[in-house]
């Protein structure tokens, strides 16, 4: 519902992973599921792992001259491990926003980690795109434009991986639900 008290209707945009539903009487959620296997996600894995093939390689041919040169893979396995879990973490990771009884909910999730804000939406003083860092599926940090929950002048980002379209539904469906 909105501040008005009326049910709020609204259709993601054409061929979105965005899900709009009411779990409970008062109460309208907007998920961002995860990315999963999608062509982006297979892609930055297949990346990685590629990397990996090419390091043990690198290995395999560096053994012959003795273990002490074949040691030096060793940074760039750490880095390669690292970068998989980061990206495995990034496909993985879901969001949703809750709102209802004067309160909005951002929860973010990556692997088991969730963190949560909650706002009273009185504090809320605006919706809108920003621009800012974020980090990608590959974990890399990157500058863009994303929705927003503006309070005491601190953007809190949801979204930031969506397509330009979804971005702009998020900020105006979570304007009409937010703001008087």
């Amino acid at each position: 519902m909105n501040n008005s008290g009326e049910i709020f209707q609204a259709v993601p945009p054409e061929g979105s992973r965005l899900q709009i539903s009411q779990p409970s009487a008062g109460i309208t959620r907007l998920s961002i599921p995860r990315e999963g296997f999608s062509m982006k996600g297979v892609f930055i894995l297949s990346v990685i792992f590629f990397w990996m093939m090419m390091i043990l390689a690198w290995m395999l041919l560096l053994i012959p001259l003795g273990w002490g040169w074949a040691l030096l893979s060793v940074p760039f396995w750490l880095l390669s491990v690292i970068s998989l879990r980061i990206a495995w973490k990034m496909l993985f990771s879901f969001q949703s926003v809750e709102v209802g009884n004067g309160s909005l909910t951002l929860k973010k999730t990556k692997g088991k980690v969730t963190a949560a804000a909650v706002f009273s939406l009185d504090e809320i003083e605006a919706v809108m795109l920003v621009e800012g860092t974020y980090r990608t599926l590959a974990g890399i940090s990157r500058k863009g434009i994303y929705p927003a929950i503006i309070r005491n002048g601190e953007a809190f980002s949801v979204g930031e991986r969506c397509s330009r379209s979804e971005k702009q539904w998020i900020v105006e469906v979570l304007k009409r639900l937010t703001l008087k």
